[in-house]
C-alpha cells in the first residue's frame, strides 16, 4: 500500500511537545489502580489463633506431648520445616501420645508482621481464599463495563469530556474504596473503581492518536506507556512505604489533586469535532494550536489544513450509522473478531504473569520493581517495533516469542526456579510489547466515529482475559501449572497467526470514514489530504 507523505506537514511545535508531557503524566496513576492488588491483596504469613493455651508455630522437631492441651497450626509460609496445616485447628488433648488427633477448620487467624492488607483484615485465607481471585475478577468486570461506557461517552460527548470525567471518578473511587468495612462493600466499591480506571487511559490514547501527526502517533502512545511504567515503579515504593491498604488508597486518591490543571490544558480533538459536524469549534481549536506554536493564524498552511478537513462529506456520520454500514462488510467484521480475540489473549497473559508477583522467590518489593523495569523497557521495544517493523509484524513476532517463553516456564521450573522466573519475565516483556501495539493499531483500523467505541469493545474483550487470570494464578498455587501454561501458549500462538489477515497501517493516514477503513486492505490505495491527523 502506498503511504501518504506530505512535505507540508506542520512542525512538531510547542503544543505537540506539551501534549506529549501531559499524556505521559496522565498515565502514571493508571498503574496505581490497575496493579493495586500487588499491594492491597498481599497475603502475609499467618497461623491459626483459636484454641485454649498458648498459640504456637510448630516446627518439625516439636514434641506433640509437650504441646498437650494446646491448639497449634503451621504458619502460611513456604518454610519447609513447618509441618502442620495453617487452615486446621488441631487439639492435642485427644490421644496425642498415640498419634491420634482431632482437627477442625480454623476460623480465626493471626497474621505476622505489620502489614495490614485486605487479605489480613478480612481473613481471606483457607476456606475463604477463593474470595481473593473473585474480588480481582470483580474489578476486571468493572473495567469491562468502564471500557464500553468510556468508549460511548467519548464518541458521544467528546474526548475531552470523557477524559476529565473518568479521571476525576478514578481518584474519587480510590478514596471511597478506602471506607469499605466488609467484603461485600469492598467488592462493590472495587467494581465501581474498575469502571473508572480504564476509560481515561483509553481516551488518552485516542487523544494522542488524533492530535499527533502520522509519524508521531507511535511516539504519543510511547509517552502513555512510559507514564504507566513510571507509575508501576512508584507503586513499588508505595507498597514499601504504606503498610496499611487504606492509607495506600488514600494517597492514590489524593494524588488526583495534581491533575486539576488538566481542565484548562486538555483541548477537544478537532478530529472528533469534525466527525460530529462541529466545524466552527474545530477551526477554533486549530487556530489555538497554531497560535500556541507561534504560527500565523491566517497562514496558508493552517487554512489549507482546516479547509481540507472541513470539506470531508462523510465527517458527520453517526456512531450507529457507521456500525450499521459496517455490518454489511464481512471483512471488517472479521477484522473486529481478530482484534477482540487478540486483546483477550494479550490481557490474560499479561495479568497472569504480573499479578503472580507474590509467588515469585525473593523480596516482593524488588520483584515489583523488576516487573516495572520490564514494563519500562518494553515501551522502547514497542516504539522500535511500530516504527521499524510495523504494527502487524511487531504483534506477531513478540507474541510468538511470548508463546515460547510461556510454554517453556513450567519445564524450566522443574530444572531450576530461577530459569523459570527469567522465562516468565521474558514472556511479560514480549507480551507487554504486543499489548502496547494493540492500542495504536486498533485506532488505525477503524474510522473516527467509532474509534473509541471499537477500542472500548476491544478493552472489554481484554477484561475477559483479565477476569480469568486470577483463577489461573489460584489454580497454579494449588496444582500443576503445566496444563494452563501449555494452553495459554497455544492461544498466544493462534492470536499471532490471526494477524496475517490484518493490513499493515504503518505511516497510513487515520481512516476518517468507513470507506477509508476498507481501503486499508488495498495495496493500490493512495490517501490524499494532509498528513496531520487531527
Amino acid at each position: 500500500m502506498e503511504r501518504h507523505t506530505d512535505k507540508t506537514e506542520p512542525d512538531f511545535g510547542k503544543y505537540e511537545k506539551r501534549l506529549l508531557i501531559l499524556l505521559l503524566f496522565s498515565a502514571i496513576p493508571n498503574a496505581f489502580s490497575a496493579l493495586q492488588f500487588l499491594s492491597t491483596h498481599y497475603t502475609p504469613n499467618y497461623y491459626c489463633s483459636e484454641g485454649e493455651g498458648e498459640i504456637q508455630i510448630v516446627k518439625n522437631n516439636a514434641s506433640l506431648t509437650d504441646l498437650r492441651n494446646q491448639s497449634f497450626v503451621q504458619a502460611g509460609s513456604n518454610e519447609s520445616d513447618w509441618n502442620a496445616n495453617a487452615c486446621l485447628l488441631r487439639n492435642s488433648s485427644f490421644g496425642a501420645v498415640n498419634g491420634s488427633q482431632k482437627s477442625e477448620a480454623c476460623k480465626k487467624f493471626h497474621f505476622e508482621g505489620k502489614l495490614h492488607t485486605v487479605i489480613s483484615e478480612f481473613e481471606m485465607v483457607c476456606d475463604k481464599a477463593w474470595l481473593k481471585p473473585m474480588l480481582t475478577s470483580f474489578y476486571m468486570v468493572g473495567k469491562m463495563i468502564g471500557a464500553m461506557l468510556g468508549g460511548f461517552v467519548s464518541d458521544r460527548y467528546g474526548r475531552r469530556f470523557g477524559f476529565l470525567l473518568f479521571t476525576v471518578l478514578q481518584f474519587v473511587l480510590s478514596l471511597v474504596t478506602r471506607f469499605a468495612t466488609n467484603i461485600p462493600m469492598y467488592g462493590v466499591f472495587l467494581t465501581m473503581a474498575g469502571v473508572c480506571s480504564i476509560a481515561n487511559f483509553e481516551i488518552t490514547v485516542v487523544i494522542g492518536s488524533e492530535m499527533m501527526s502520522i509519524k508521531r502517533r507511535g511516539l504519543a502512545f510511547l509517552c502513555c506507556e512510559m507514564g504507566f511504567s513510571i507509575g508501576y515503579m512508584i507503586l513499588a515504593l508505595l507498597t514499601y512505604l504504606f503498610v496499611s491498604w487504606r492509607w495506600f488508597l488514600i494517597f492514590t486518591g489524593l494524588f488526583g489533586v495534581l491533575y486539576i490543571p488538566y481542565y484548562w490544558l486538555i483541548d477537544e480533538t478537532p478530529t472528533w469535532l469534525l466527525a460530529t459536524g462541529q466545524r466552527e469549534r474545530a477551526k477554533e481549536v486549530l487556530m489555538k494550536i497554531a497560535k500556541y506554536n507561534g504560527q500565523e493564524c491566517n497562514s496558508a498552511a493552517s487554512l489549507s489544513l482546516i479547509e481540507a478537513k472541513l470539506s470531508q462529506k462523510e465527517a458527520s456520520a453517526t456512531i450507529w450509522s457507521t456500525f450499521a454500514q459496517m455490518k454489511t462488510e464481512c471483512y471488517l467484521i472479521a477484522r473486529l473478531i481478530v482484534v477482540l480475540f487478540s486483546w483477550c489473549i494479550a490481557s490474560l497473559t499479561y495479568y497472569t504473569i504480573t499479578l503472580n508477583n507474590d509467588n515469585w522467590s525473593g523480596n516482593r518489593y524488588i520483584n515489583i520493581f523488576i516487573g516495572s523495569l520490564t514494563e519500562f523497557f518494553s515501551s522502547f521495544l514497542y516504539y522500535f517495533g511500530v516504527t521499524q517493523l510495523g504494527r502487524q509484524k511487531s504483534y506477531m513476532g513478540f507474541m510468538i516469542f511470548s508463546s515460547v517463553a510461556v510454554a517453556s516456564a513450567p519445564f524450566l521450573a522443574k530444572w531450576n526456579g530461577i530459569y523459570a522466573m527469567v522465562a516468565s519475565m521474558l514472556a511479560k516483556l514480549t507480551v507487554n510489547v504486543a499489548y502496547n501495539v494493540l492500542y495504536p493499531y486498533n485506532n488505525e483500523l477503524f474510522p473516527t466515529n467509532i474509534r473509541t467505541t471499537v477500542l472500548a469493545f476491544s478493552s472489554a474483550a481484554s477484561r475477559i482475559g483479565s477476569m480469568i487470570a486470577p483463577f489461573v494464578i489460584f489454580a497454579g498455587e494449588s496444582g500443576d501449572t503445566m496444563a494452563p501454561s501449555i494452553g495459554m501458549a497455544v492461544m498466544i500462538f493462534a492470536s499471532a497467526l490471526s494477524y496475517l489477515f490484518l493490513p499493515e497501517t504503518k505511516n497510513a493516514k487515520l481512516p476518517q470514514t468507513l470507506e477509508e477503513a476498507k481501503n486499508l486492505n488495498r495495496a493500490s490505495t493512495t490517501y490524499t489530504g494532509e498528513s496531520k491527523d487531527i
